[in-house]
């Protein structure tokens, strides 16, 4: 039990251990953060590099390690009763600093792959949220993992030894050591800043185009699969034919559609055109259309193309000089 006493300042309350100002801090930036990035008109913008850079650099890999490492030392080190002692051997507040941004850095990709492997798409908004999940997720584990500890042997933010070891770090024997010392922090500084602008910076927009083959399904969703493979000369199937533009513009489109012979060594022997769309697409915005496939040819492995171009489309289209191309192969019986 802590007794409070007149003459206690307010960093002697901040650095008795026994609440975790540090992830109940860490926590309430989590959703200042997400509350303003949310915010229309921010992201992008310069306030939202200053808020998102700690929030992907650092607030996953403290939370984490807070989360691994809750008291003055590791639990399985060996311990002889004296704080000093624990101190001595576990992990400091600048250790559990400095791991916060490597751990962050390491969490990043991880946390990626476990977006991509869901049933979300990898977007900002996803990132963010994903990010900020784990970050309250590892500091809530780490609260109660804190908590659960005596008082002696919990871990407190060093308020009183980070406000003194700057100046002490920075200070050296000579002129030229101090300067040294002073260069090397800015050099660090930079380096974050560079590096958490290229993660948190939106860079220039892409621009492509996305074109797709889908089927229908016995309940009638349109899949990518499924497709006919075999047909009887004259015979009709349908297909749809899905465009989606990425060009940062309203974007005219042709697509012509052949049904090709192809050789051994990959050239076209014969082509017969089956059909030409020309849609026009805003940006942003998915066109398809349902067709039907009627092969004017027979033979084995005949390669069903669909070219698109980019205004008109040339007197000789091939799959060399189209924009995008997607395929299918068939058998044509007679």
């Amino acid at each position: 039990m802590s007794v409070e006493t007149a003459d206690e300042t307010l960093v002697d309350r901040l650095t008795r251990p026994t609440l975790p100002h540090d992830l109940f801090a860490l926590i309430g930036y989590v959703v200042v953060a997400v509350a303003l990035l949310s915010t229309p008109g921010v992201y992008g913008s310069p306030i939202a590099f200053a808020i998102g850079l700690p929030l992907l650099l650092f607030a996953p890999g403290y939370a984490f390690v807070s989360l691994l490492f809750p008291g003055a030392t590791p639990d399985d080190v060996g311990m002889d009763g004296r704080i000093e002692t624990m101190r001595a051997r576990g992990l400091t507040g600048t250790e559990r600093v400095a791991l916060g941004f490597g751990v962050s850095l390491a969490l990043l990709p991880i946390l990626g792959i476990a977006i991509a492997l869901s049933s979300l798409e990898i977007s900002p908004t996803t990132v963010l949220l994903g990010v900020s999940s784990a970050s309250v997720a590892f500091a809530v584990g780490a609260a109660i993992r804190r908590l659960r500890r005596p008082t002696d042997r919990r871990f407190s933010v060093p308020f009183r030894a980070w406000l003194g070891a700057p100046r002490r770090r920075l200070a050296g024997d000579s002129r030229v050591e101090t300067a040294l010392n002073v260069g090397l922090v800015a050099a660090i500084l930079l380096t974050t800043v560079a590096i958490g602008y290229a993660v948190a910076a939106p860079g220039p927009s892409q621009s492509y185009t996305d074109v797709a083959l889908l089927s229908q399904n016995e309940t009638g969703e349109l899949v990518a699969g499924g497709y006919p493979r075999d047909f009887r000369q004259g015979e009709s199937k349908p297909l749809v034919v899905e465009l989606r533009n990425e060009e940062n513009e309203r974007t005219s489109y042709a697509i012509v559609v052949e049904l090709q012979r192809v050789g051994e060594d990959g050239t076209v022997d014969e082509e017969r055109q089956l059909a030409t769309f020309t849609p026009i697409v805003e940006d942003g915005e998915t066109w398809r259309t349902r067709h039907e496939v009627t092969p004017t040819m027979t033979g084995e492995d005949l390669r069903l193309v669909y070219l698109v171009y980019e205004g008109e489309p040339p007197d000789d289209p091939t799959v060399e000089n189209a924009h995008r191309h997607v395929h299918v192969w068939v058998n044509v019986s007679q």
